[in-house]
């Protein structure tokens, strides 16, 4: 094989190899973002079990299976879209109502959207006692079902995505969490929408994540002024640590550990300073102390005088 064949090879080679790795990044880049998060679970069902109800409920239902962020299901749902569809009949008069309502709501009971709609026909054909005109009736009932299932689509399909959006905000923030990562998680919280029926959960979230770093940062000063012998400060940080946080254990064995140290540690004596009047008070005692052996020592020296004046006088004799 020549060296232009060579070099041929090893070029093909490298273009295959780059248009592989683009194909994969293109691939991994058209991933859904919501792949890291369960879908919605909703189950679609009538209000009171009619048939024109029923009609409602397949529409719906059919157009959110195309939706890759839900999962129709009546097991464990998280919404209930909770169709109804009420109908008047006049012989007398000919008129033709249909009034018809469409609720989405969470398991618990909180309400997302809500339409109505409302189908008006008027049979002027009429003469009395005969049934109302069928096709009249037929059509005021499709075009309820179709304008409830239309108007229903908008708000939740919106809902859908405003609750894939935060569990996926969600789902980001207690990966940050985890890795200490407060402020970013504290800061991701804060796109969710307060469409969002995690709405005030999510912000008891962020309270929580407040709580975990100043936690942090009082473990992590505590450990700092310990360094430095403060283990009284120290201890008083650790103290502000709440039970429920996650850094309880540790704050409690280093707790124990400070506590140690305080206790072992010898207390410094106090040393008083001799005042001014105390030390006057010792030099005039002192002074008058040394006037008195003086006096004496002057009375022995003179009777010692007088002795050896007697002695010397008996001597002379």
């Amino acid at each position: 094989m020549s060296a232009l064949s060579s070099k041929i090879i090893r070029q093909v080679c490298k273009k295959s190899l780059a248009l592989c790795l683009s194909a994969l990044i293109a691939v991994f880049c058209l991933l859904p973002a919501s792949a890291a998060v369960p879908p919605v679970r909703i189950a679609v069902v009538c209000g009171g079990g009619s048939g024109i109800e029923q009609s409602i409920v397949d529409r719906i239902s059919g157009q959110l299976e195309m939706n890759n962020n839900v999962a129709l299901s009546t097991v464990n749902p998280d919404w209930y879209v909770v169709c109804n569809i009420k109908e008047f009949m006049d012989q007398m008069s000919g008129q033709i109502r249909y009034n018809g309502t469409v609720l989405v709501k969470t398991a618990g009971g909180q309400v997302l959207s809500s339409v109505a709609v409302q189908q008006y026909k008027q049979d002027f054909s009429l003469t009395p006692g005969a049934p109302l005109n069928k096709a009249l009736v037929d059509s005021a009932a499709r075009e309820a079902i179709q304008g409830a299932a239309e108007r229903a689509m908008g708000p939740i399909e919106r809902a859908v995505q405003v609750e894939i959006d935060t569990r996926e905000k969600i789902v980001s923030a207690q990966i940050m969490a985890d890795s200490e990562e407060y402020d970013a998680a504290i800061n991701s919280l804060r796109m969710v929408s307060p469409d969002s029926p995690h709405f005030q959960n999510v912000r008891g979230l962020m309270e929580e994540f407040a709580s975990e770093k100043a936690a942090l940062d009082n473990l992590k000063n505590a450990e700092a002024n310990a360094s430095k012998g403060k283990y009284s400060t120290a201890v008083a940080m650790l103290k502000q640590i709440p039970a429920k946080s996650r850094y309880s254990k540790k704050a409690k064995g280093l707790l124990a550990s400070y506590s140690a140290h305080l206790k072992g540690a010898p207390k410094k004596r106090l040393v008083k300073n001799k005042s001014t009047k105390g030390t006057s008070t010792s030099a005039s005692s002192k002074q008058a102390e040394l006037q008195a052996m003086d006096k004496v020592l002057k009375m022995e020296k003179k009777a010692l005088e007088d002795a050896h004046a007697k002695v010397k006088k008996q001597l002379n004799k």
